[in-house]
């Protein structure tokens, strides 16, 4: 690098930085919860259990290793509520056994029962 090169440090923590990411990242309100949900694709099948969701993803621990990119179809068990079915959703990050969601492709009558699910509990 030349004299005239700029350098830019940034000297914050890593976790202050992870945050501000995570904030970023963020298209739609998430809400704790405690629910289960099933997932199967051609490679894998199983069961998580729910920390907390939105209409966009969710955070789920399983003792099933998944990997990050899987693709897979999810059945999300709400409290006092019927099913809703995600036809798509990937495997964004994974730490241990806990692992991020995003929905990518559901209908919108299923997204709208996870909405108003949202909506009640917020």
């Amino acid at each position: 690098m030349g004299p005239d090169a700029n350098i830019i440090i940034d000297r914050r923590e890593p976790a202050a930085m992870a945050v501000e990411k995570e904030k970023k990242v963020r298209k739609s309100r998430r809400v704790d919860l405690r629910c289960e949900l099933g997932f199967r694709s051609d490679e894998i099948e199983g069961e998580a259990h729910v920390t907390n969701v939105s209409t966009g993803g969710c955070r789920a621990d399983s003792e099933i290793n998944v990997a990050e990119g899987l693709q897979f179809v999810v059945l999300l068990h709400l409290p006092g509520q019927t099913l809703v079915k995600i036809e798509r959703a990937a495997v964004r990050w994974v730490k241990g056994n806990t692992f991020g969601l995003s929905f990518m492709l559901f209908l919108p009558s299923e997204r709208a029962k996870l909405q108003k699910y949202i909506d009640t509990v917020s």
